[in-house]
């Protein structure tokens, strides 16, 4: 029993450090974001893996049946992506849904992927919520907005239409910028973010080109397997480490 606990006590353990570490990162993407300092990283991934992993995060604190996830086809094939993006990206639009749409409501995330045109589209979808009614009346005008930077629609509702969007100080900075991150990232893999107001539903929406890694054969820009220095290069290394020199010689053989 005392082994049990221990390996519980570990687990868990590792789970709260994995967890800090992921929020250290994604504070630091969102900050390289805004900052236009962030480089994806792209590597083979499982993309309902990753999303259900976003799902998982969210649902710990609710209902896991209030997340469903599901994919057409079933199941995706392997993609070339960085999955921080697509995480965070998600996490946002899953965080939207729940905090502006139906309290309670389910959440339903959508992947499909359209092998003839190599479309990937993910769809974020949420119940109505309070003011949905005005935003399904001003259409295109909130929709577009949602993504500007600098504006925000929900918690600055006014009686005058006109007075809905309300541009906020310069000095103020990511939480009224969601949106507008968001769109960054999308275009960073080379996608594009929309939204729709719908009597019944909200629908965020994020689509991109993209080909299964399988037929595209893709490589990290460089093969580590296959490159090779040019000629009349010297590399210098220094090392009082009889071990690691041994290794520096055996890298530049």
């Amino acid at each position: 029993e005392i082994s049990e606990n221990v390996v519980r006590c570990m687990n868990e353990l590792g789970k709260s450090l994995n967890d800090t570490l992921e929020t250290i990162m994604v504070e630091a993407m969102a900050r390289d974001l805004v900052h236009d300092l962030y480089r994806p990283n792209k590597e083979r991934i499982d993309l309902a893996s990753v999303l259900s992993g976003t799902v998982d995060d969210v649902a710990a604190v609710s209902n896991l049946t209030r997340f469903p996830l599901i994919t057409r086809p079933s199941p995706l094939p392997m993609f070339y992506f960085d999955p921080q993006l697509l995480r965070y990206l998600h996490r946002q639009a899953l965080s939207n849904a729940c905090k502006y749409g139906k309290i309670g409501g389910s959440v339903l995330t959508e992947i499909t992927f359209d092998d003839k045109h190599n479309t990937l589209e993910i769809n974020v979808i949420n119940m109505p919520g309070q003011y949905h009614d005005r935003l399904v009346t001003m259409g295109p005008k909130a929709e577009e907005r949602v993504f500007f930077k600098g504006y925000q629609i929900h918690d600055r509702f006014m009686n005058d239409m006109d007075s809905i969007l309300t541009k906020k100080t310069e000095s103020t900075q990511l939480p009224g910028d969601g949106g507008w991150v968001m769109q960054k990232m999308a275009r960073m893999m080379k996608g594009e973010c929309k939204i729709k107001f719908l009597e019944s539903k909200t629908v965020f929406t994020l689509s991109m080109s993209a080909k299964p890694y399988e037929s595209e054969k893709i490589r990290t820009p460089t093969d580590v397997k296959t490159f090779r220095l040019p000629p009349e290069i010297w590399g210098i290394g220094i090392d009082d480490s009889r071990i690691q020199q041994k290794l520096l010689a055996k890298f530049f053989e």
